[in-house]
């Protein structure tokens, strides 16, 4: 392929179609990833270790932009409607790659239905894997976090509701030891 593989793509017309990767510079690209980048990251002190484990996991799969792009448009056609979803993977009107993607159930119709009417909520979480900004410190931390890696911010409402738990429990074994001392006092104060 002679030329810059990042130069950008020329239509018939002759107009620029914008700076677009080329396929080749994309199989480069990965492999840049699976060779240097990942290793690094396992070998550095600073990547938790259950982070480390995803990582490994991440080898165990077959590495190349096609499956990516399968995985992708796979997991994005349970939320897309067939023609957005043809519009989004590039995919000309008489095409039938989308029947590669969309597997249907037979009960899409009704749930279509409640869900417009406002009965049935899917709760689709497009942002799952944006990371959390912690309030107090601006600090980035995973999007599971309860509480910030920095400065131990509660971030999430279940993390507040523990720690709130977690007082009264302690509160409550603070005042028992209390009342037991107290007891004791008391108890030898009768005895003399």
């Amino acid at each position: 392929m002679p030329g810059n593989p990042n130069a950008p793509l020329i239509c018939g017309t002759g107009r620029s179609l914008g700076r677009h990767l080329r396929p080749l510079r994309m199989v480069h690209i990965y492999r840049e990833y699976k060779n240097n980048i990942f290793p690094k990251l396992l070998e550095s002190p600073n990547i938790l270790p259950e982070d480390k484990i995803k990582i490994k996991e991440l080898f165990k799969k077959p590495w190349n932009p096609y499956i990516r792009r399968h995985s992708a448009l796979t997991q994005k056609s349970k939320i897309l409607k067939e023609h957005i979803l043809r519009q989004h993977a590039g995919w000309s009107e008489k095409s039938q790659m989308h029947w590669r993607y969309l597997h249907y159930f037979g009960n899409e119709s009704s749930e279509s239905l409640l869900e417009a009417y406002g009965l049935l909520d899917k709760g689709i979480q497009i942002d799952q894997l944006k990371p959390k900004q912690c309030t107090n410190c601006s600090e980035y931390c995973k999007p599971d976090a309860k509480f910030c890696s920095k400065c131990r911010m509660v971030l999430t409402y279940d993390a507040y509701n523990e720690t709130l738990e977690q007082q009264q429990i302690d509160q409550t074994a603070k005042l028992q030891e209390r009342i037991d001392k107290l007891e004791q006092t008391f108890s030898k104060f009768l005895d003399r």
